[in-house]
């Protein structure tokens, strides 16, 4: 789907939602709140209306959403969005020379370096490991540096996926909730099922399809009195790829439920965060 249209359809059902709370014999005082929440939530819906891309760079935008002015939000937001770029790129093939897009990640990366390649921001400040995460990532991007230069761009991106599914290591020491633990959890999940979908490795791809399901059903009390239109669909796409997944199907068509299933998840995090910021908007 592209993204005008997932856009549009996040927008829609957003202001939908919205609409419900807004009666005509509310207080104006009502009303006013009403609307600061539709504009809200129209911002949000922007958010998650992203591309699905191999990294969930969404995730990044959500978890450095508490403090999205700090400098290791900037920094870490434009790393990611530089190598979903790359990633975007590669999974495309559609070009012969990615060095546009590589060149993007190793600046971004190497502002990343300069600022915390040893010394973590400060809200990671008791990371013990944060040192060997940032070395573990510098040798990663080295890798695809090597891969892509050497052309081998099926292999570079899937080390891209490899990278992406670590890269919520980063805000482990930051007190993150445990409802964004699962979050992080998925994303890492969805994207190793992709991985696994592209390598062809049916034996991972059914594995990850079976925790992805078991991160469904704690989503599912997540979206509380919500409607579980998104659970549903989800719940169908993962019966459809483990199905699919079994019988062997063509790449196509399993990177297509894969990649609906991400935005379904993307969607179900959206509404449980709307539900979490504005708790007081369905009494």
């Amino acid at each position: 789907m592209l993204a005008a249209e997932r856009l549009k359809m996040h927008i829609t059902h957003l202001y939908k939602s919205a609409l419900i709370f807004v009666k005509p014999e509310a207080s104006a005082s009502r009303q006013h709140s009403m609307l600061a929440y539709i504009i809200i939530a129209l911002c949000l819906a922007i958010i998650f209306a992203l591309p699905a891309p191999a990294c969930d760079d969404t995730l990044v935008m959500l978890l450095t959403a508490q403090n999205p002015g700090s400098e290791f939000s900037r920094v870490i937001r434009n790393f990611t969005t530089d190598l979903t770029a790359l990633g975007l790129a590669l999974k495309a093939m559609e070009k012969t020379d990615y060095e546009g897009e590589l060149t993007k990640v190793m600046e971004s990366w190497l502002e990343f370096s300069k600022k915390y390649m040893t010394s973590p921001p400060p809200e990671a400040r008791n990371d013990l490991r944060w040192a060997a995460k940032t070395s573990e990532t510098a040798r990663s991007i080295g890798e695809i540096r090597k891969l892509v230069n050497e052309k081998r761009f099926t292999d570079a991106h899937d080390r891209i996926l490899e990278l992406n599914s670590k890269i919520g290591m980063f805000f482990e020491a930051f007190g993150v909730s445990d409802e964004k633990q699962l979050f992080i959890a998925t994303s890492a999940n969805l994207t190793s099922l992709e991985r696994a979908l592209l390598n062809n490795d049916h034996a991972a791809a059914a594995s990850m399809t079976r925790e992805i399901a078991g991160n469904l059903e704690s989503f599912r009390p997540l979206l509380k009195g919500d409607d579980s239109t998104g659970s549903d669909e989800a719940g169908k796409l993962i019966e459809e790829l483990a199905a699919a997944i079994a019988a062997e199907a063509n790449l196509p068509a399993l990177d297509s439920k894969q990649q609906r299933l991400k935005i379904v998840f993307e969607e179900m995090r959206s509404r449980i965060l709307l539900q979490e910021w504005f708790p007081g908007l369905k009494n």
